[in-house]
């Protein structure tokens, strides 16, 4: 297989162990394993505050391996001893066993940071508030045509942790979507490239501001001394253009893409319907003319970050075009749903304003084109509700003919305080008929009810999320809006 065409960064050591590691979602498990692998399992304790079935079956499963485990309390006791201590992405970083961690000066480390110490394959990382998992798959497919076996890794439902790749035959190249929770602490991770898509509000429940949110995804990019040595920047967004100069400050090679004046990979143009894209693209070699799977101007910027990062890599225009014009759009991500219906139903996870925006006003054009209405069905997972809820709930109101609100949760949280921001931004805008509908499946149903011939129907909210959690313990219902559609419609 030929070797990817990328600077690979040598690895040093894992930092010292006994290892604490903190939260045992789907990155922690792989910490804790692939650690245990590497230094012993009497080198390696594990703890979560939750006792739920998944985490009931994965400290067994560490058990079984030799690994000190604890579910529930604080999980000081097991802090004891512990010179690193190795954080889930999920984890507040505020909790009392971190804090304490970092008083009695333990190294603290992510989990991205284990799964690239024992990885040693070269790395590509992609951050941004949006746009990572389209562009992450997009750069997959383009590595994956020109022979050079990548591997997708991250913190979604769309690939393995990196940790877990420390588990199997290492790929020939990573491919990482890197959220903002997973670049808090890093220390040795140093990726061979980098994409930065954008920063927009979003975890600012978490991070307070804007400066600390964009803080924490700077390190992938700049830390000291150090800077990634190549990356494709959107140098339309402030942040992206402060990137692009301190890279280049410290000796790294940027490739700057957007619209604006400054874009090395300029969107000169861009046409689309619901399952397709067209977009014309100046580049240093001469225009590209590119007709993808990717509608919207949104992913016109995925592609274009793709292409400029695959250029800058030295791949062959050839196989890169053909694998962004052959890319199917991610799951949940602007997904059209067949439907035997005369009209079109678009899923889509967005969530924060800025994502919001680029998906109606991507589907309201299509409606429009035809005479036909906008429909949707809107809500918001998680946390962010207070943060992004009205804002979000005021621009799907003056985007759609007919907005139906609805509740859900993502870990259990109260349903009720995401809809009641979203509903307090809807009913403050103008536009659409407005509607209030509890239950997320008899929201979708009233919306295929009301849907007439020609109407584009986009259902917000969830993307390909498969369960909604019940309640902070672990119960949780089946509750795919994709699977949803197909059997109501």
């Amino acid at each position: 297989m030929p070797r990817p065409p990328i600077r690979q960064t040598p690895r040093p050591p894992l930092p010292p162990g006994p290892y604490l590691v903190v939260g045992l979602g789907r990155a922690g498990f792989a910490a804790a394993r692939a650690l245990a692998e590497a230094a012993g399992a009497g080198a390696v304790r594990a703890w979560d505050g939750a006792a739920d079935p998944v985490q009931l079956e994965r400290a067994v499963e560490l058990r079984r391996i030799g690994v000190e485990t604890q579910l529930g309390g604080d999980g000081l006791a097991l802090l004891d001893g512990a010179r690193t201590v190795v954080k889930s992405p999920g984890i507040s970083p505020e909790i009392p066993v971190l804090a304490a961690a970092q008083r009695r000066g333990a190294v603290l480390v992510d989990e991205l940071e284990i799964g690239w110490l024992l990885v040693p394959t070269p790395t590509v990382a992609i951050t941004g508030t949006n746009g990572k998992s389209t562009t992450s798959a997009l750069l997959v497919d383009v590595l994956a045509a020109h022979g050079l076996g990548p591997a997708l890794a991250g913190n979604t439902e769309f690939g393995p942790a990196l940790s877990e790749l420390a588990l199997v035959e290492p790929p020939s190249a990573v491919v990482a979507e890197v959220s903002s929770y997973q670049a808090e602490n890093l220390a040795a991770f140093e990726p061979d490239g980098a994409v930065f898509t954008n920063l927009t509000p979003e975890h600012l429940f978490r991070y307070g501001d804007m400066e600390s949110y964009g803080a924490a995804k700077r390190e992938l990019f700049v830390r000291g001394d150090w800077c990634v040595p190549l990356a494709s920047i959107n140098v339309d967004d402030a942040l992206g253009a402060r990137l692009a100069a301190e890279i280049e400050e410290r000796g790294g090679r940027v490739i700057p893409y957007g619209i604006g004046a400054d874009a090395e990979y300029r969107i000169v143009a861009c046409r689309w319907g619901l399952r397709h894209g067209e977009m014309e693209i100046a580049t240093p070699d001469g225009r590209v003319d590119l007709e993808t799977r990717l509608p919207g101007q949104h992913n016109a910027f995925n592609v274009v970050a793709a292409l400029a990062l695959a250029d800058g890599l030295g791949l062959s225009r050839g196989p890169t075009i053909a694998a962004l014009a052959g890319a199917a759009p991610v799951r949940g991500r602007f997904e059209y749903v067949e439907v035997d219906r005369p009209f079109d139903v678009i899923v889509d996870f967005a969530i924060a304003p800025d994502s919001v925006t680029s998906v109606l006003e991507t589907a309201r054009g299509v409606a429009a084109s035809r005479d036909g209405r906008l429909i949707v069905v809107q809500s918001v997972m998680g946390m962010a509700g207070p943060v992004v809820g009205p804002e979000s709930g005021a621009i799907a109101r003056r985007l759609s003919d007919h907005l139906i609100l609805s509740a859900t949760s993502y870990r259990g949280e109260a349903r009720l305080v995401p809809l009641a921001q979203l509903k307090a931004g809807a009913r403050k805008a103008s536009g659409g008929k407005l509607e209030i509908v509890l239950d997320r499946r008899e929201a979708i149903s009233h919306a295929l009810d009301v849907a007439r011939p020609d109407d584009v129907v986009v259902i917000l909210g969830r993307g390909a999320t498969p369960r909604e959690a019940t309640d902070g313990r672990g119960g949780f219902i089946d509750l795919d809006d994709r699977a949803i559609v197909r059997e109501l419609a």
